[in-house]
């Protein structure tokens, strides 16, 4: 019995490899119909307010019949939201050199900063980075000559990379608005001793469900007004224009476990709302928020 089912994995095993659905077997017989570009990783992110160290790196592998012999060269286009496309970059083999599966390889690095000055973009946008591999032959493959199974597994191939210009708040700097922090205690009676601390140019502030408790007195007369009951409510507080740095802190108290919040924003005039930052049962120390304005 046990060499029937031996023989019978390893039929399995057999057909498997040599199946024609397979995607690695399908490309590399098959090349002389097509070409990949493979994603051999990524890096980096885009941030609005860290725009001089925000590059994204593309590391990839080019693959055809010839083994990388009839590639011309590789179009890079970008576009933000959905605009028009512009050229970038055309890279040249010349850049690329060999790999480690002896194909060529390349790593492709697109600074925020040009994004900025060749098409511009805000807070939140989304910047679409697509790739164009043209051959010798004549031939050219981008995203709509790729089907579902060359996207995912080996060959990772999309020839197109999404990046949201993120907003995180890194250097401190203060972002004027209306912040509104909207608190839940789960159990329903207020928080003991756990509180959100802001400062502002060495202003502080704290924010927080008051304590129903006696053991809770000295720490309610240093919140801020509070909109709410035991179980949630929220607090407000504004930013001015002048202001130049900004802090963000959570303090642990006594069953943090129960404690949930959200920090929403809007700008000075009303607009760009968004939630900013949320949390529960999180850690002590400073919080960085996302703010796209």
């Amino acid at each position: 019995m046990k060499k029937l089912i031996s023989l019978i994995s390893f039929i399995i095993v057999f057909y498997s490899c040599e199946s024609p659905d397979n995607t690695v077997n399908f490309v590399l017989e098959n090349f002389e119909k097509g070409a990949v570009i493979r994603t051999i990783g990524t890096n980096g992110d885009y941030n609005f307010y860290d725009q001089s160290n925000s590059i994204f790196e593309l590391e990839f592998e080019e693959h055809d019949s010839e083994n990388g012999d009839l590639m011309e060269n590789v179009e890079v286009y970008i576009s933000v939201d959905g605009s028009a496309e512009i050229l970038y970059k055309t890279i040249q083999p010349s850049e690329f050199s060999v790999g480690p599966t002896g194909l060529p390889r390349t790593i492709l690095r697109i600074p925020l900063t040009d994004v900025e000055n060749q098409i511009g973009f805000i807070g939140g946008s989304t910047v679409k980075i697509r790739l164009k591999l043209n051959l010798s032959n004549g031939k050219s493959y981008s995203e709509d000559e790729v089907t579902g199974s060359m996207t995912g597994s080996y060959f990772s191939s999309p020839f197109v990379y999404n990046k949201i210009v993120l907003c995180n708040v890194v250097d401190g700097s203060a972002i004027p608005g209306v912040y509104t922090i909207k608190m839940q205690d789960s159990y329903g009676d207020g928080w003991q001793d756990s509180r959100l601390k802001l400062t502002v140019d060495g202003q502080v502030y704290f924010f927080a469900i008051p304590s129903p408790y006696a053991s809770g007195v000295e720490i309610n007369k240093t919140l801020e007004a509070y909109t709410g009951n035991d179980n949630s409510g929220s607090s407000t507080v504004t930013i001015p224009s002048n202001a130049s740095n900004m802090k963000w802190e959570w303090i642990v108290g006594r069953y943090p476990e129960e404690t949930s919040y959200t920090i929403s924003y809007t700008k000075l005039d009303g607009s760009r709302g968004q939630d900013s930052f949320n949390e529960a049962n999180g850690p002590g120390g400073e919080k960085i928020l996302s703010i796209c304005q």
